[in-house]
């Protein structure tokens, strides 16, 4: 992050303390990001980080678009040469921006097997999910899979709109369910999988400390809940440390933390021989207490 803003002939401020101080910061960043080999760079180094953390399978949020070089299919190889994790990419679409530059980014990324959804990201306050709706019909109707993030920095409308609008089958973040106890009880009944990711909840604001953080109420309500980084490059953040989070905070035994990965699992999109072989490993790890 450092040297791409570096980049920048005008200085920008490294300083955050909601999403939408954070979205600016991020945004700098990737408005950096103009040279062959950043992209690459930046999946080569999140790998290295991964595999410390033991990571086998990950779904990467990725922005390209309006670059001089073919920034997704470098990203791609990049993460073709890995052999000890499995990477897919999710093409995030900022929801700051025009609907047509969802739709580029869409298309720049038609064809590519190793892309299996597409996301919404950025600022949610003021940028409901439901313009998106046709850029999102659009993208499942090429295969891709809806994962917007919602219900981070705005209520539970904006899950709702997620599911209704954009027909989610993941939600990223998702916290903010626990202000209505009926589309809690509808996302449990339905099995709509949360990502949460408990350190950038509190540095971003959404929740006051870890202790106040709703994930056990979520783990309770029966949501298939997995923890996850968002965005381990500026928060200093691994999976590791979220897996030591929601243990303390869920009380969770061997069992608890077996079901916790096995919810992982369920919620990605892997491939589905690769699925089976980390659900096995799961189990062997449990009964090996």
């Amino acid at each position: 992050m450092e040297e791409f803003l570096g980049r920048s002939a005008l200085p920008v401020s490294r300083v955050y303390s909601n999403l939408a101080g954070f979205v600016e910061v991020y945004g700098s960043a990737w408005a950096m990001m103009t040279k062959p080999g950043d992209y690459a760079r930046m999946v080569r180094e999140y790998c290295e980080d991964a595999m410390r953390a033991g990571i086998r399978y990950a779904e990467m949020h990725i922005t390209t678009g309006a670059r001089p070089f073919p920034c997704l299919m470098e990203a791609v190889e990049a993460a073709s040469k890995e052999r000890d994790i499995v990477m897919r990419f999710i093409v995030d679409v900022p929801r700051t921006f025009p609907i047509e530059v969802g739709f580029a980014l869409l298309e720049g990324a038609n064809g590519v097997p190793d892309v299996v959804g597409i996301g919404l990201g950025g600022a949610e306050r003021g940028y409901p999910p439901e313009p998106f709706t046709p850029l999102f019909d659009e993208a499942r109707s090429r295969g891709l899979r809806s994962m917007p993030h919602a219900g981070e920095d705005a209520g539970p409308e904006s899950i709702r709109g997620a599911l209704d609008a954009l027909k989610a089958e993941r939600i990223m973040h998702g916290v903010r369910a626990v202000d209505d106890p009926q589309l809690l009880a509808e996302l449990s009944e339905r099995k709509i999988p949360l990502a949460v990711c408990p350190t950038s909840n509190v540095m971003l604001g959404v929740a006051t400390s870890l202790e106040e953080h709703p994930l056990r109420e979520l783990w309770d309500a029966g949501i298939t809940v997995s923890v996850n980084t968002d965005d381990p490059g500026y928060f200093g953040c691994d999976l590791v440390g979220e897996y030591a989070i929601a243990g303390r905070l869920l009380n969770l035994d061997r069992e608890g933390y077996g079901r916790l990965a096995l919810n992982s699992v369920e919620s990605s999109f892997a491939p589905e021989g690769l699925k089976d072989a980390m659900r096995g490993d799961i189990a062997d790890w449990v009964r090996r207490q």
